[in-house]
């Protein structure tokens, strides 16, 4: 009971914002998670995107659907994001050039162990 009476004597000059009366303290509360749920989407975005594109118009365009259709934005972006990332993207060329690589060497020491 002591550390109740201790976290709340903490928590008093954090709560000084939020109303006496129940229920705008509900939709004060509310509108804190609704805008911390807005900020999240913003910097996943940004962060997702930036590891997609290297185009700055394409990163400023997401950015700015997010930012100002917070949910609906957030949604379309998941439908228009590039696919793959530039790391999975280098990763696929790097591997497709190195099965072709082996595959013609392959070739090569095929055709002179017929010859043979």
């Amino acid at each position: 009971m002591q550390f109740l009476s201790s976290l709340q004597t903490g928590l008093d000059p954090f709560l000084l914002f939020l109303s006496d009366d129940p229920v705008f303290r509900v939709i004060q509360v509310g509108l804190l998670c609704v805008g911390a749920l807005i900020i999240f989407f913003v910097f996943f975005t940004t962060r997702d995107i930036l590891l997609r594109t290297h185009s700055f118009w394409y990163m400023a365009f997401c950015i700015l659907l997010v930012a100002l259709l917070p949910v609906i934005g957030f949604l379309i972006y998941l439908l228009i994001r590039p696919s793959r990332t530039l790391h999975q993207r280098e990763q696929e060329a790097l591997i497709r050039e190195l099965s072709e690589t082996l595959l013609e060497h392959k070739g090569r020491s095929s055709k002179k162990s017929s010859s043979d």
